[in-house]
């Protein structure tokens, strides 16, 4: 029962108050009346959409170019990925290299008309393999591409035939 008393205080007392607030605001001086905005000759409003929309089409043509250099960079980097694994392939399947740790890496440009590069490393135990290792490397890379580059990273390593 005190509870309510209490509700009912409150609401009253909140009431009053409003009711007292607007008794002051009602005996204010009215402001003078503001005038509209004066319309500009340059019209300042189609200024600032026409800026909206440059900055959007230009956010969305840098987006277009990234867009278009990811899909190239992943594109050059697939090239690459295929091109080392015929290159791995061809290796493994002659048999004078069997055991021999020889390992083509192929890095392929991102613009057209620059060469892969194809980094051949590893240990033979004559420089007679080093030349027939290099030549298959160069006639398979070939056949699937016309503009390479062969960086030779091989030795010759007389123990290379007891490790493997």
């Amino acid at each position: 029962m005190n509870s309510v008393r209490t509700g009912m205080f409150t609401t009253a007392l909140a009431a009053a108050t409003g009711w007292a607030g607007d008794r002051t605001w009602a005996q204010t001086a009215p402001s003078a009346p503001t005038p509209p905005p004066a319309a500009t000759s340059t019209g300042n409003g189609g200024g600032t959409a026409i800026a909206a929309v440059v900055v959007v089409v230009g956010l969305l043509v840098v987006i277009g170019v990234a867009v278009k250099l990811f899909d190239l960079k992943r594109k050059r980097e697939s090239e690459a990925v295929q091109l080392q694994a015929q290159l791995s392939d061809a290796l493994l399947r002659e048999p004078s290299f069997a055991g021999l740790p020889l390992t083509p890496t192929v890095h392929v440009p991102m613009w057209k008309g620059t060469p892969a590069t194809i980094e051949v490393t590893g240990q033979v135990p004559r420089p007679e393999l080093k030349e027939i290792a290099l030549r298959l490397v160069r006639d398979e890379a070939t056949r699937i591409r016309s503009d390479i580059r062969i960086v030779d990273r091989l030795s010759v390593v007389p123990t290379a035939a007891q490790a493997a």
